[in-house]
């Protein structure tokens, strides 16, 4: 019970829904991506974001594959509190599928900034300021493992940190609360899941023949 109220009370602190499914462990608000690698073991999952510029609705940054309905922006310009100064955009709700290249996670982080306050381009909405909520689902061979719902402070960069108890390999961002005003991703993290190599999974698959035919034996 104590562990189901301090989980409650970091996700309520960082804009978590807290009634979402029970596949989270913690959603805690790191002070950066040192901490959450040091908490999780985390590494970078799309490396210190370039500034490439309009780069259409599907991009790879190193590990991940980002995919968007509208028109993706990676570089300056937009947020002067990412770390690096280069931030994603989309043109659109932010709407943002993520695909983890490298295979299976159960922790992801990610910085991001919603501004409230200007309308200018840079750290600004570009238009009128919704203050937005966010649905954030994770898949597992594009089957639905959680989701959560995420509404960010605004103002201000924050860096989120989420723990599951399942194995994802994709996350989706959908804005179910917003317009056309911008909101901006930073780079991501997650820590990954070691897979067996093929040749132990071999060997554990005769193993397990080598028992059910034992067992069949005596059965006999």
């Amino acid at each position: 019970m104590k562990g189901i109220k301090l989980a409650t009370l970091a996700l309520a602190i960082l804009g978590w829904n807290a009634s979402a499914n029970a596949g989270i462990i913690s959603a805690i608000e790191y002070a950066d991506d040192t901490a959450f690698s040091a908490a999780t073991g985390a590494v970078s999952l799309t490396g210190a974001l370039p500034d490439i510029g309009s780069v259409g609705t599907e991009v790879t940054l190193g590990d991940a594959t980002l995919a968007a309905g509208n028109t993706i922006f990676v570089g300056d310009g937009w947020s002067s509190l990412m770390p690096g100064g280069n931030a994603i955009a989309i043109s659109g709700p932010e709407n943002l599928d993520i695909a983890i290249d490298t295979g299976l996670a159960t922790a992801f982080g990610f910085y991001f900034h919603e501004p409230a306050a200007s309308t200018s381009m840079l750290d600004g909405c570009n238009t009128t300021c919704v203050d937005s909520t966010f649905q954030l689902s994770f898949y597992l061979g594009g089957t639905f493992v959680d989701s959560f719902l995420f509404m960010p402070p605004d103002d201000r960069l924050i860096f989120s940190g989420l723990i599951l108890d399942e194995a994802f390999d994709e996350i989706r961002f959908s804005e179910t609360i917003g317009s056309n005003d911008n909101e901006f991703f930073g780079e991501m993290y997650v820590a990954t899941v070691s897979v067996p190599e093929p040749a132990t999974l071999l060997l554990l698959g005769s193993a397990l023949l080598g028992v059910g035919f034992m067992r069949r034996q005596r059965a006999a």
